[in-house]
This record gives structure tokens, sequence and C-alpha cells, in this order.
């Protein structure tokens, strides 16, 4: 007999549903769909989340890359204080020599409407079609993971001497193929560049690395003042990847002392004080600063992560409301079958873990579907301006945003999904199936089925 009783506890039908009545498939069906939908608005902002924080070629070192901005000005009226980019020769001998920098590189970005081949256009003389190229030295290369289908980057000497040489990609050199043949040389910014490096396009997504010409910054512009030779003045933004290990707090103790000693020989130049101070932000302080922060505590960090936290726990808690209206009234059928159970012994944990782990597979099969609700919902907005205002830094740059699957299935994302589905399956079942749960037996088994 005891064998029996446990036996009908265990094997007796599902809390939440049974199959076999269309009333089942309807319910399990709008229960996922609201799934859907819930994950889905919450993953757009994960996946908004992910494309501009996550290490994603080529961009696979961004939690280790600082952004450095200097500030100088000077004690006299009209003196600053003025926000600067950098010279070649502070890239050189500010950063690069740093015991904490890896990889320090100097960039500085243009755009242009026309980019010809021997006089013909290579690419339509069209605002909403500018070509974006990037002014830069041979070790950008080594700070962002470029896969090279033919050729290579130009190297140091090329850099060096100043020659025209250039790094284009894939989809850059087939737009100028379908006009004039396989070019060698490109015209832009007045001046023929020699191609020596083809790469695999990027997403625009990736919008610190990605172009579509890669140049030599070299001659472009060393500094403001020619007639100061070792002015760390520039146009020339600074991209700094520390090595394993240190931080950016590293950077800033190690990099104050250089900075003094420039000060000084610039005042003693200048015949005045001059102050130079320089500033670094993390990768996730320059896509995230809500709120202003200088030190970048962990504490600052969250603080900047709230209002995505707290827009994603929206997306979720207002179709959580609707869902458990719908397990509530499950439970609310069933409740003669959970006094049947209940007075065969089963414990009320016990049926509560049933209820979870039911509701749980479900929201699963929801989240999955939300998932790919979301990837169709950008591939649908991609080319809006409002999606590229949002995620770029740079205006509408191109008519062509792809999306890389690399960008959706990622580790980071996966879990993200998850812990989506486990909040939302709390909130669905664990209030509605708890109150069903605690009725009296004998009211339950009175229940009218």
């Amino acid at each position: 007999m005891k064998k029996n009783t446990s036996s009908l506890i265990h094997s007796a039908p599902s809390l939440i549903g049974r199959a076999g009545g269309e009333s089942d498939f309807i319910a399990f069906a709008i229960y996922i769909a609201g799934t859907a939908v819930a994950i889905a608005s919450a993953m757009v902002v994960a996946i908004l989340l992910n494309v501009k924080m996550a290490n994603i070629i080529p961009e696979t070192h961004r939690d280790r890359t600082l952004y450095v901005t200097a500030l100088q000005y000077k004690d006299s009226e009209m003196g600053g204080p003025f926000y600067l980019g950098c010279s070649t020769l502070a890239v050189d001998e500010l950063f690069s020599k740093l015991e904490c920098v890896e990889v320090a590189t100097g960039m500085c970005v243009d755009h242009y409407r026309e980019i010809t081949v021997d006089s013909i256009s290579a690419v339509s003389n069209n605002p909403q079609n500018y070509v974006k190229a990037i002014f830069c030295d041979p070790r950008f290369f080594q700070l962002y993971d470029f896969q090279f289908l033919e050729g290579r980057p130009f190297n140091e000497q090329e850099f060096r001497d100043g020659e025209q040489v250039c790094v284009v990609t894939d989809k850059m050199l087939a737009k100028i193929e379908v006009q004039s043949g396989r070019p060698s040389f490109i015209y832009f910014n007045n001046l023929p560049y020699r191609i020596v490096g083809v790469i695999k396009r990027t997403s625009p997504l990736m919008d610190t690395s990605y172009a579509e010409i890669y140049a030599p910054s070299l001659g472009k512009s060393l500094s403001f003042t020619d007639s100061n030779p070792t002015n760390y003045q520039g146009n020339l933004s600074v991209r700094v990847l520390l090595k394993k290990g240190y931080s950016r707090e590293d950077f800033l103790k190690e990099v104050e002392p250089l900075c003094r000693r420039y000060e000084a020989a610039q005042s003693s130049a200048e015949g005045e004080p001059v102050h130079f101070t320089v500033d670094a932000k993390s990768h996730f302080f320059v896509c995230f600063s809500y709120f202003h922060s200088d030190d970048e505590s962990a504490s600052d960090k969250a603080k900047n992560l709230m209002p995505p936290a707290i827009l994603m726990l929206i997306f979720l808690l207002l179709p959580a409301l609707n869902l458990s209206g719908l397990v509530s009234n499950r439970m609310e059928a069933r409740r003669a079958e959970m006094g049947i159970r209940k007075a065969f012994g089963a414990k009320r944990r016990t049926l509560l873990r049933e209820v979870i782990r039911e509701n749980l597979v479900l929201t699963c099969c929801g989240g999955l579907v939300g998932w790919v609700l979301s990837w169709l919902f950008y591939l649908a907005v991609r080319h809006t301006a409002m999606f590229q205002a949002l995620i770029l830094r740079e205006g509408n740059l191109t008519g062509d945003i792809t999306l890389d699957l690399k960008m959706f299935v990622t580790p980071t994302l996966f879990l993200i999904v998850f812990l989506c589905c486990v909040v939302l399956n709390l909130m669905v079942a664990l209030i509605p199936s708890w109150t069903s749960l605690r009725k009296p037996i004998v009211e339950s088994l009175n229940q009218k089925k």
C-alpha cells in the first residue's frame, strides 16, 4: 500500500497543465509567447550592452584598453584649459615606453564622399555613403585583431618614411573592382595610396576599429606647432593596451612623473607656467557614462549599469504580471488534484518544486524564442537613424550595418538569457503557486473541477 501511495504521489499529472486538451495547448502557447516577448525586450538591452562592452573580434582586448586624453593650459589669459589630442611624439615617448603598456597607438578619423581610381569614382558622391578612413600607426594592427585576406599591414619603415600606403576592406575593394577592375592604387585626400593589404570588413558596430581604409598617420599631423618639435599636442586619439595584471590606476601613476617632466620643459620654453595632465578611461566608462566618474571604482561601474538594468527589469516585470495571472488561473483549476496529492502525503515543498521546474522549462522555451525575436528585431531596425544614433559614436556613416552571429551567441549573453528566464520564472510562478498550495486539503478537495 505504501508503495502504491508513493507511486501515486510522484506519477500524478502536472500541476500547471496536462497535455491532452485544447485549453492546455492554448495556455502553453500563451505562456511561451508572453515569455518570448518579455525575454526579447530584455535581450534587446542585453545585446546592446554586449555589443558595446564584450571582447568581440576585432576588438578582442576591450577589457584592457584605455582611451587617453590630454589637458593642457597656461596661467595667462586665454591659456586654456584645452582638451587635446596627442602628437606622434607623445605616443612614442610618453606612452609606448611605460612598463604597464603593451601597445600604444595613435589614430585620427576622416570621412570622404568620394574615392577614385584613376579619376574614376569608386564610391558614389552621396552624403549617406561616406567612406570612413582611419589614419594610424602600425601598432594599431596589434591592438585590433583584423583578419587579413591578402597582403599585410603597413610596416614601421613605411610609416616612418611617410609612404602613401593603405589597407582596405574586402567590401571596399569589391566596390572598386566593379567600377574599374583590380587596382594597385586608390586616390583619396587628393593623393594616390598604394594598397598593401586587404582585411575582412568588420561590423560598423565595432565603431572604435571600423573603417574602410587604413593609412599611416605620420605626415597627416605630427603636432599643432611645427616650430616646437617636442610638443605633445596633436590631433591623434590615443589607445593604450595594458599588459595583463595592470590597471588604469597603475597607468596613471606611472605616467604622472613623465607629465611633470614635460610640464617643466614646456614652462621653460614658453616662459610661463604650463600645466599638462593625462587622463584615461576604460572601455566601459567610454561607452557608459550616465554618472560622471573620476576613479572608475566598482561602485561607479555598478551605478552606471543601473539604468540598463532597471530597463531590463521593467521589460521583464510588466509581462510577468499577465503571465502570473495565467499561472494563478491554472493553479486554481487544479486545486482538487493538488488536494488529492497532499492527502496521499505529498509535501508542499515537493509540489512547489515541481511547479517551478515545469514553469522553468516553459520559460526557457520562451527564452529561446525571445532570443530569436531579438535577432529579428535588430535585423529590422539596424538601418534606422535611431538605432545607429543609439549604438554608434559617429553618425550614419554606412548603409550596411552587418550583424555578426558572434555578437549574439556568447557565454555572457547565454548567462544573461538564463538569468532572465530564472527571474521571470520566479516572478511568474512562485507567488500564485505558493498561495494555492497553502489552501487546506479539504478546501482543495471540495474545489469544483
